[in-house]
C-alpha cells in the first residue's frame, strides 16, 4: 500500500493470480524439459483424430465425431505445451494455458481458444452425462475450425514462436 501525500489518499496495488498459475500451484500443470519430438507426435495424434472425426461425421455418428474433434483439438493444444516444456494433468488447465499463453498474445485466435474449451465442455456432457445430450452444432463447421487450429499449431511449432512471459 502506498500513500499519495499530495492528494491525501491511499492507493493499493492488487496482484491477481492467473488461472494458469493456479494450475501450476495445484500440480495440474508441471514444468518439464521442452520436447519437440513429443510436440510433433502430439500434432500427428491430432491429425489422426481429425481423420477419424471426418469419417464419423460422414457416417452420421455425431457423439463420437464430437469426441474425436475434441481429441484432435486437445492433442494440438498439448503439442504447444510439450514444446513449451509443460506437462498437463487437467484438460481444463490445457484450455486456460492456451488462452493465457497463446490467445492473449494473439498467436492463436480467440475463436480457436473458445472452440477448444467449448469442445471440452460438450465432450464432458457426451461422455459423462446420464442423458443423451443434443448435438445442435454444425460438425462440419467445427471440423473446419479444428483443422485451422491444428495447422496454426504446426506453424507455431515450425517457426519456433513462443509466447512472451
Amino acid at each position: 500500500m502506498s500513500w499519495n501525500a499530495s492528494q491525501g489518499f491511499c492507493t493499493e496495488v492488487v496482484f491477481v493470480k492467473s488461472r494458469v498459475e493456479d494450475c501450476f500451484e495445484q500440480g495440474l500443470l508441471k514444468k518439464i524439459r521442452p520436447n519437440l519430438n513429443y510436440a510433433e507426435q502430439s500434432t500427428k495424434q491430432a491429425e489422426h483424430f481429425l481423420d477419424e472425426a471426418e469419417t464419423l461425421i460422414q457416417a452420421g455418428l455425431k457423439d463420437m465425431a464430437f469426441i474425436a474433434l475434441y481429441n484432435a483439438s486437445f492433442h494440438a493444444a498439448r503439442a504447444l505445451l510439450f514444446r513449451d516444456g509443460v506437462k498437463e494433468r487437467s484438460h481444463y488447465c490445457v484450455c486456460k494455458y492456451i488462452e493465457e499463453k497463446y490467445q492473449l498474445k494473439e498467436l492463436v485466435t480467440m475463436q480457436q481458444a473458445v472452440i477448444l474449451d467449448s469442445l471440452r465442455t460438450k465432450r464432458n456432457d457426451i461422455q459423462y452425462s446420464l442423458e443423451q445430450p443434443e448435438i445442435e452444432e454444425d460438425l462440419n463447421e467445427i471440423f473446419d475450425e479444428v483443422t485451422e487450429f491444428i495447422e496454426r499449431v504446426k506453424e507455431i511449432i515450425k517457426k519456433g514462436q513462443k509466447p512472451k512471459e
